[in-house]
């Protein structure tokens, strides 16, 4: 429990509503839907309703303090009313619009102040522990089997779809599922940086992107390669080893202490240097968790700075519209000296 006490520390005298089941499951490892978190000094209320109340009872067994309601928002008002709870702060930046409305209402109407908080478990989610370590570490030893595997059996004539659902196929095979919609774009699809898989069919000297993850309890791995079939022209594979030469340079910076945005100017420098500044249309990278996108953020305006054991991704781009795109992406661990990168597919 001493997640909890980190933030009811923060809070001291003041509940904390958590709705997010990402969240939730961080916090106490419960993998089901169906309940919220209310937090108060040293107490834990579950607000759920009769369905779940059974999952909910055995999870926790007696440690939390179970209020059953149709409505969550009259279960957290009646656990304000009993406890004297006369502040609520909502998580803002977790917290469905329509959901952060309907219990700002309730609150209000029963004179319950509400307040805005963001982001509650984003420093504590960030910091992965041994255990969340070895979950990601799993993680990325499978997708990056699934993708040896996928290579070798792509064929002209296959199309995207047809990759696709193959490597759906082995995510099962682990038992695993994708943590993201898996992108296999070929050819002038690959230029598009969240392209959705369809029916074109690969050619013989064609070019495949696939980018793909997968969840081992819970924790996502995040990968990226490029596939080429038969011959390489020149300007391609130029390109190629512009976009692995930044890939390496910005994963060169990645220490604890270091600044995101500095590891993001490395990568967009390599590129830059060569003429294609406006062909790296994204950041370079992202934490990777529960979530397969969470904090910190490498990009040319983050403020983020990393900390040993954060996870994250390195992912330089070049794209050109409407004829072809090369991404390289590999998921991370900062050490308390440099790096550790997870995902050993090859190049």
């Amino acid at each position: 429990m001493n997640k909890f006490k980190k933030i009811t520390e923060l809070y001291f005298n003041k509940a904390i509503l958590i709705t997010n089941s990402k969240d939730i499951y961080y916090l106490t490892g419960a993998d089901f839907d169906g309940f919220w978190l209310l937090l108060y000094n040293k107490k834990i209320f579950a607000v759920t309703s009769n369905m779940v109340k059974g999952q909910v009872l055995k999870h926790f067994n007696k440690s939390v303090e179970i209020v059953v309601s149709n409505l969550f928002s009259d279960g957290i008002v009646e656990i304000c009313k009993k406890n004297k709870i006369k502040e609520v702060g909502l998580d803002v930046s977790n917290t469905y619009v329509l959901t952060f409305d309907a219990i700002c209402k309730k609150l209000k109407k029963n004179n319950v102040k509400v307040f805005k908080v963001s982001q509650i478990t984003k420093d504590l989610r960030s910091i992965k522990s041994e255990q969340e370590l070895v979950n990601i570490k799993i993680a990325c030893d499978i997708v990056s089997k699934v993708y040896k595997e996928i290579k070798n059996t792509i064929k002209p004539a296959m199309t995207e779809l047809d990759i696709y659902f193959e490597i759906i196929k082995l995510f099962a095979k682990y038992k695993v599922e994708p943590s993201f919609k898996t992108i296999v774009a070929s050819g002038p699809n690959s230029a598009n940086p969240h392209h959705i898989s369809n029916n074109r069919k690969i050619l013989k000297n064609d070019i495949i992107l696939i980018d793909m993850g997968c969840m081992y309890k819970g924790y996502c791995s995040d990968l990226t390669r490029v596939v080429f079939l038969g011959k390489i022209n020149v300007r391609t594979k130029k390109i190629w080893t512009l976009v692995k030469d930044a890939h390496d340079v910005s994963l060169k910076t990645v220490k604890n202490g270091q600044r995101c945005n500095f590891i993001d100017e490395s990568a967009r420098l390599v590129i830059k240097n060569a003429g294609f500044a406006d062909n790296f249309i994204h950041g370079t990278g992202h934490g990777v968790g529960l979530d397969i996108h969470e904090y910190p953020s490498l990009s040319q305006k983050s403020k983020d700075v990393l900390r040993e054991k954060m996870v994250i991704t390195i992912e330089p781009g070049i794209y050109f519209n409407g004829k072809f795109g090369i991404r390289i992406e590999d998921t991370v661990l900062v050490t308390k000296n440099g790096y550790k990168v997870l995902t050993g597919a090859q190049y």
